[in-house]
């Protein structure tokens, strides 16, 4: 699980990145996707650890967890209000997106390796 939080992590970025350079580099906010990502990648690489690793994807959880909450409480008012879809709320529900998956995935991993003890 640790190589696909940092695959994750490596999407978040790059979507961070493509959302400043698409509202032209004015908006530091739209790097915000960079952060949570850059967070998740430091976790994805203690989890490379064995000793560390399950305090590192509970901590990913965590984030993740922060990420979509924070993320759809910014984008799902403009989307529902049928207000027109900026750069800024695709990129905030795409945020949502990527974490949500990852979030699935990684209940599913820590019910399957409570299933193996």
């Amino acid at each position: 699980m640790a190589k696909t939080t940092i695959g994750f992590a490596s999407a978040l970025i790059i979507l961070g990145s493509l959302s400043w350079i698409l509202t032209g580099r004015s908006s530091t906010t739209a790097l915000i996707p960079s952060g949570f990502g850059l967070v998740l990648g430091v976790a994805g690489l203690i989890a490379m650890v064995d000793r560390y690793r399950k305090h590192a994807l509970h901590a990913a959880a965590a984030i993740s967890m922060l990420g979509i909450a924070g993320s759809l409480q910014r984008a799902l008012p403009t989307a529902i209000s049928g207000g027109e879809l900026r750069v800024a709320t695709a990129s905030q529900l795409l945020m949502a997106l990527f974490l949500s998956c990852f979030l699935v995935l990684l209940i599913r991993s820590f019910i399957m390796a409570r299933r193996i003890k």
